[in-house]
């Protein structure tokens, strides 16, 4: 959920002024929007995000609130890239509470600082995706240097190209990271009692 959406709903006089902001002609304003979409779905998709069509939505309703409140912008599609990058970071920030980058359950991820309770949670969730998604996974991470790179393409080009195996493995982990907090909220909250 976005920002604005929390705070209020986005009226169709905002979405008209917004439009305005991009072009007072009503059909090239429409293009210029669906090109904004176009281009930015396309950006969080290649950054690997799960649901970039959600990013999209959080990011123009942000970039609608500035343009309702008045900011002087002279390059929408520059501004709308800008607040995209930190929509994308802030994304990013939200999914580090976890940390499952790098080799999984390797002793290098150990070393991390990953406690004991979180490795055997990880091993756990690992060991309930479907064999696909954990081959998948643990392939994608395993291997270090030139052989990730040929896994990685080897990987990529079973599941259509690197840009589905980026959004597969996003969503992986997506699964495995909320798999992983619950797994460690529920351990706490039985050695609690």
């Amino acid at each position: 959920m976005s920002q604005r959406a929390a705070k209020q709903p986005l009226t169709p006089e905002a979405f008209g002024k917004f439009l305005r902001w991009l072009s007072f002609d009503n059909g090239e304003a429409v293009e210029r929007y669906q090109s904004i979409r176009r281009r930015l779905v396309r950006y969080f998709t290649l950054k690997g995000c799960d649901d970039p069509d959600e990013l999209f939505d959080e990011t123009i309703d942000i970039v609608i609130g500035k343009v309702e409140a008045g900011e002087q912008v002279f390059r929408p599609i520059a501004y709308c890239y800008g607040v995209a990058k930190n929509v994308w970071r802030q994304n990013m920030r939200r999914w580090k509470s976890v940390t499952i980058e790098g080799d999984l359950v390797s002793p290098e991820h150990q070393e991390s600082g990953a406690s004991e309770q979180e490795l055997q949670c990880l091993e756990r969730c690992v060991s309930q995706l479907s064999p696909g998604d954990r081959d998948v996974i643990t392939r994608y991470h395993w291997s270090k240097g030139r052989e990730r790179i040929a896994t990685r393409k080897t990987l990529a080009d079973g599941l259509g190209g690197m840009n589905a195996l980026r959004v597969k493995t996003c969503r992986i982990r997506k699964n495995l990271r909320l798999c992983v907090v619950n797994c460690i909220k529920r351990s706490v909250e039985g050695n609690l009692r």
